[in-house]
């Protein structure tokens, strides 16, 4: 007997088997680290309530009972099973990948507190939703119609490339709002040591008084600061972490006059000027792309309308004469 694997039936039953044994084997592998995971919650239990540590146990039941055995049946059971599961499918991401998409998730500043694992769960996610509706769209297909195959694979592919997408999106966009908002912090540093406030008490003013992108970040070099980390190292951190070509200069250019002694007022006056006129050729650069951006617009929408109107009255006389 001969299994004919072009046919429809035989590569949905053959998918159906493949989707069953994975969630199969996921299944038990969550039930199995949610048995683990309720063992060592018992024993935790035990070692609490016993006789002998009863008197431990009231000083740390306010911290550590509340948060391991208080809740709802679904965060106690059905999260730590879900995590497991997650835990389990980011294992098979490449490492070099994985610190990759790290830097573009802390660039985007963590949506969702995402982590690198979280997202390649999510690209799967969603690339098993879009495999199932390519399979409910194609369900019927028996004559293999190819514009409800084609249908199927481009809702397959545009479910994989979503995730990225919208990261890439949510990347560009913050780097988009730090190059906006750079010259306007540099006028406030500029302001701020005028008035005689050191570097660090700027950087605090400023992240203290902005809600953005950039101020949020600035708030992260005072905090590491605060935590003993040197400036020029904060300041490092802040260049690789967000990858701005005019923040990593400006950040270049005060460590070299940290390490040369300059006064820091001079600096962040000829940088927030610096700042300003390359903004203005920003918006120039922008205004001149513009009517080369229009041509597709204008080719698709408006060119047919005028040429409707134009020749539109002259086709009818053509057609009598012809």
């Amino acid at each position: 007997m001969k299994i004919n694997f072009v046919d429809p039936n035989v590569l949905f039953l053959i998918l159906g088997l493949l989707v069953s044994i994975i969630g199969f084997w996921i299944l038990m592998y969550g039930m199995i680290s949610w048995f683990k995971s309720g063992n060592r919650i018992r024993g935790r239990l035990e070692h609490y309530v016993s006789v002998k540590n009863q008197r431990k146990s009231r000083i740390l039941n306010s911290r550590i009972l509340p948060r391991e055995v208080s809740g709802s049946l679904f965060n106690r059971t059905l999260i730590p099973w879900i995590k497991s599961v997650f835990t389990l499918l980011a294992k098979f991401a490449p490492e070099s990948q994985t610190t990759k998409l790290d830097h573009e998730l802390a660039i985007a500043g963590n949506p969702y507190k995402l982590r690198a694992r979280d997202f390649y769960v999510l690209r799967f996610l969603f690339l098993v939703a879009g495999c199932l509706i390519a399979f409910f769209i194609n369900r019927n297909n028996l004559a293999l119609d190819f514009m409800l195959l084609l249908v199927g694979g481009l809702v397959i592919i545009f479910s994989f490339i979503l995730p990225t997408a919208w990261l890439s999106s949510k990347v560009r966009a913050t780097k988009d709002e730090i190059r906006r908002d750079l010259p306007d912090a540099l006028d406030m540093l500029s302001v701020c040591a005028s008035a005689g406030l050191g570097f660090d008490q700027s950087l605090q003013k400023i992240s203290s008084y902005w809600k953005t992108a950039l101020g949020t970040e600035l708030k992260r070099v005072i905090h590491e600061m605060e935590m003993g980390i040197a400036r020029s190292s904060a300041l490092k951190n802040l260049s690789d972490r967000l990858d701005v070509d005019d923040l990593s200069r400006f950040i270049t250019i005060i460590i070299q006059a940290e390490i040369m002694g300059m006064s820091y007022a001079d600096v962040l006056h000829s940088q927030a000027a610096q700042m300003r006129i390359l903004r203005q050729f920003r918006a120039k650069e922008m205004a001149n792309r513009l009517p080369a951006r229009m041509i597709v617009p204008l080719a698709t929408l408006i060119f047919p309308a005028l040429i409707a109107v134009i020749v539109g009255p002259i086709i009818p006389t053509l057609l009598d004469l012809f």
